[in-house]
């Protein structure tokens, strides 16, 4: 075939955000998972018309549109029980309420029951029983499917939509669509980067061996403790359903994310990571506002807890201030500045650094799947942090602090 149309010409140019997928006109570009478990495009050659549509909606190639922010405020929720259902500041839930009350369509990512496992999936739902489907954080790349074509139908029918994923899946939307819906509203979250859905089942087999249960559902962020990272686990054990909850330090998966061990090649070059956003609102946890804004603090006589959670709004467009404003009555929030914000959320100045076992995970799971890098890594770095944990439990504080001091210099 002449003119042959090659999507990406390196592993780490390509985001599989699905806008590619979802505008060929032919059905000729599956998404096939690789052998580390990433998804990538393959063209079928015998369909394709190398029209070339699906290099012009390669928005991870070709930065389509840039938005400065307009504003930047640390928020919350007023409701403090709803608080609690999401992740950090319920910002989200805010603004999907809202969309649902006037008979709009929200779409985000969600853990959808298939074939006996939970699929990282974007979805759409139209009711308030369904919202908690998209809340909290979900630390692993959904699969967009067919949620871009479904978008452009309800756009053109008039319909209400308000979407939410990663900057690239905001930017895959925008570029997909090709052209501004005014009946559009989008939210891009701040995003350290994405691990695949293999690996997530992976994992979610791994607790189930070892709660000898069925798991029902996850929750990557938990606030039984308070705002922070620890996660849990429902499962079906002897017919009765059981939590689990799960600290940070002992899950290899989720360590892996933070330290980011596990992501897509594209997510250590990506594009999004910087003031350009691709939005009409960036959200995100507001880490580090007890050192940029201790005044606001309710343990300091403000209004905001971080107990139940605090966001950061980077309001992008005109159309952003005004979702802001018009659900004022329902949050509290607070002129801040994007460098404060970024300070510990990074991913708002640059890509996160490329993990120093990556390469060495990747080939574990090439080798043995998810329980190999299991394995590996509850030896090369988990166990370690077990054993010092220990060790600090039974050891006094200032002998700890001199044992540290040692160790520094012997390693010198």
């Amino acid at each position: 075939m002449e003119n042959k149309v090659v999507l990406f010409d390196k592993k780490e140019n390509f985001c599989a955000c699905g806008a590619c997928y979802n505008i060929c006109p032919k059905n000729a570009i599956e998404m096939v998972v690789d052998e580390y478990g990433f998804k990538y495009p393959k063209i079928d050659y015998t369909k394709c018309i190398s029209c070339g549509a699906c290099k012009r909606v390669c928005a991870f190639q070709n930065v389509i549109e840039k938005n400065e922010p307009l504003q930047v405020v640390a928020a919350a929720r007023k409701d403090e029980n709803k608080i609690m259902k999401s992740a950090s500041g319920g910002i989200f839930a805010v603004f999907a309420e809202y969309f649902l009350s006037i008979g709009g369509i929200v779409y985000g990512a969600a853990l959808v029951k298939e074939n006996n496992t939970l699929v990282p999936k974007h979805i759409g739902i139209d009711s308030l029983k369904d919202l908690s489907k998209l809340l909290g954080s979900k630390y692993v790349q959904s699969d967009i499917g067919n949620v871009y074509k479904e978008i452009r139908t309800l756009l053109n029918n008039k319909k209400q939509i308000l979407f939410s994923g990663t900057p690239c899946q905001v930017a895959g939307l925008k570029a997909f669509l090709g052209k501004k819906y005014e009946n559009l509203f989008t939210i891009d979250i701040i995003c350290h980067g994405v691990p695949n859905a293999e690996f997530f089942k992976g994992y979610l087999e791994i607790l189930e061996k070892k709660f000898n249960g069925k798991v029902l559902d996850f929750k990557f962020r938990d606030k039984t403790s308070g705002w922070g990272l620890n996660s849990k686990v429902d499962l079906l054990i002897n017919n009765k359903r059981k939590t689990e909850y799960l600290l940070v330090g002992e899950s290899t998966y989720y360590h892996m994310f933070l330290d980011s061990q596990n992501y897509r090649q594209n997510c250590y070059k990506c594009k999004y990571t910087n003031r350009h956003r691709t939005g009409d609102i960036t959200i995100g946890d507001y880490w580090g506002i007890e050192k940029e804004h201790p005044e606001l603090l309710k343990i300091n006589g403000g209004l905001l807890d971080t107990k139940k959670g605090i966001s950061a709004i980077i309001i992008n467009t005109e159309k952003g201030k005004l979702g802001v404003e018009r659900l004022g009555q329902e949050i509290v929030y607070f002129d801040t500045t994007y460098e404060k914000v970024a300070i510990v959320n990074t991913q708002l100045r640059e890509p996160s650094k490329y993990g120093k076992y990556r390469d060495k995970i990747m080939e574990e799971y090439k080798i043995g799947g998810f329980n190999k890098v299991d394995e590996y890594y509850y030896k090369k770095v988990l166990r370690k942090i077990a054993i010092k944990k220990k060790i600090k439990k039974f050891v006094p504080k200032f002998l700890w602090k001199k044992i540290k001091i040692i160790y520094k210099l012997i390693k010198k």
